[in-house]
């Protein structure tokens, strides 16, 4: 039974998007009984009882269609995914996984063009298209979208969408959202519908598994399905940490800057934290109220501020230039901020959020803005900017290796250092616990520089021999 629901986003939005709702995993199905007392007609109506067992009152995403409409069978699977023999703490990676398999057989349907500008034919695929060919079905077409955008493959340039990590977990999510349809009767299970075909490999722990007898010796054997389909993707993500980072020109920046303020003034603000001041997307929506506006900084260029809401709970203090900081003073004693706070109050006061912490951003529901609703705005803000400079492809972490990057390029100028100089003090604004994960924006820099030396020395070489 859903008992509320939380849209991820308050306007309407011409792509498929998640939508937050809570379950309840117990409630049965019961039918009333109604007798009309002039005709004698009984009537039947079903409906959901709601159980008693708040812990059982779970979240999960699914997927909405541009029209509003659910989209069926991708979030019945997602509920499913609740509770029973196949039960997940978290839906979240299932759901973009799916999210992202949704957009793409939607693609299919519209022309679209390679990189050479050549028209690729309409495909028109569904969920349903499977043959007797593994290689003929969506899954598969799916898997190919995936490798031509990671950044593992050879030959990778930075500028693809997805991580290994990230292709091999939505390829998994899609393989599980298939055999849950087998299994249910929702697609056919036979020769003619071949989503792939697998291969069982046993692997025996504990033991030596190149000695020919080690099938005789004790150990704990554990036994795997592997799929062709996850055979294409590579084992280990080869490619370098700093060719993985995709941060903002200026050129590309200055677009971001001018075109910032259309979207919903909160939203706004939180990009900008996370640009202009390297948080991470969670830090931005959990930031603290109570540290702004407390004193004067009027003189500075830049304002400390305590954050404690970060990846591994490690507090920090992030630097926030002086003109974010003042509107992040005026946003706080806003009417529209206060309006908001009502409602968290409310919900505070009822015992329905347990969280009592101040923070800055408080949506219309009385609670924290979702990482989600942040990365719905900014693909709206992507959108816009395209329209302008199709090439504008950015994702809502870039904002932070644009931050690290930028910040590293003026420091190292003002202060005449080498960026290594310079790795420390980066780490403590980014939150790194160790400066290992820093030195990949070090790396960037320093073969960006060498770029810009060897595009430097042959535009010297042409306007010498001219």
């Amino acid at each position: 039974m859903i008992r509320t629901h939380d849209e991820k986003h308050s306007d309407i939005y011409d792509d498929y998007r998640l939508l937050s709702i809570e379950v309840d995993t117990l409630a049965k199905l019961q039918v009333s009984e109604r007798i009309n007392t002039d005709s004698g007609e009984v009537t039947y109506s079903p409906y959901l009882s709601p159980s008693k067992l708040q812990s059982y009152s779970k979240k999960t995403d699914i997927i909405i269609a541009p029209d509003g409409s659910v989209v069926y069978p991708q979030s019945l699977y997602l509920v499913s995914k609740l509770r029973g023999k196949g039960a997940v703490k978290d839906t979240d990676s299932i759901a973009k996984g799916l999210l992202a398999y949704t957009r793409y057989l939607d693609s299919t349907h519209y022309p679209r063009f390679d990189d050479d500008g050549n028209e690729i034919p309409t495909e028109y695929l569904t969920y349903k298209s499977l043959t007797k060919y593994e290689e003929e079905g969506a899954p598969w077409c799916f898997a190919k979208h995936l490798l031509a955008n990671c950044r593992a493959k050879q030959n990778s340039t930075g500028d693809e969408a997805y991580s290994l990590a990230t292709a091999r977990s939505y390829m998994g999510a899609v393989i599980g959202f298939y055999k849950w349809m087998y299994r249910h009767g929702y697609l056919k299970n036979d020769d003619e519908h071949v989503l792939t075909h697998f291969t069982t490999v046993e692997i025996y722990e504990g033991i030596n598994q190149h000695d020919m007898l080690a099938h005789t010796q004790s150990g704990s054997k554990r036994v795997y399905e592997m799929s062709n389909i996850m055979k294409m993707f590579p084992k280990n993500d080869k490619t370098p940490a700093d060719k993985k980072l995709k941060p903002m020109t200026f050129e590309q920046k200055a677009l971001f800057n001018q075109h910032i303020d259309t979207l919903p003034k909160p939203i706004s603000l939180m990009l900008r934290l996370c640009e202009e001041s390297g948080l991470r997307v969670e830090e931005a929506t959990h930031f603290p109220a109570h540290n702004i506006g407390n004193k004067d900084f009027s003189e500075l260029d830049v304002v400390p501020v305590h954050i404690t809401r970060t990846k591994g709970s490690k507090p920090r203090i992030v630097e926030v230039p002086i003109e974010l900081y003042e509107e992040l003073e005026q946003y706080k004693e806003s009417k529209l901020r206060q309006k908001h706070l009502v409602k968290r109050k409310e919900l505070i006061d009822s015992k329905e959020e347990v969280d009592c912490t101040d923070y800055l951003f408080v949506s219309n529901k009385g609670r924290p803005y979702t990482e989600n609703t942040v990365e719905v705005h900014f693909g709206v803000l992507r959108r816009l900017i395209q329209t302008i400079e199709p090439t504008w492809y950015y994702r809502v972490h870039d904002l932070r290796s644009t931050f690290a990057t930028h910040w590293l390029w003026r420091e190292s100028r003002e202060r005449q250092v080498a960026y290594e100089y310079l790795m420390d003090e980066l780490a403590s604004l980014m939150g790194h616990s160790s400066t290992a994960t820093t030195e990949k924006y070090i790396n960037f820099m320093n073969k960006f520089d060498e770029q810009l030396r060897v595009a430097e020395s042959k535009n010297n070489k042409i306007n010498k021999g001219w």
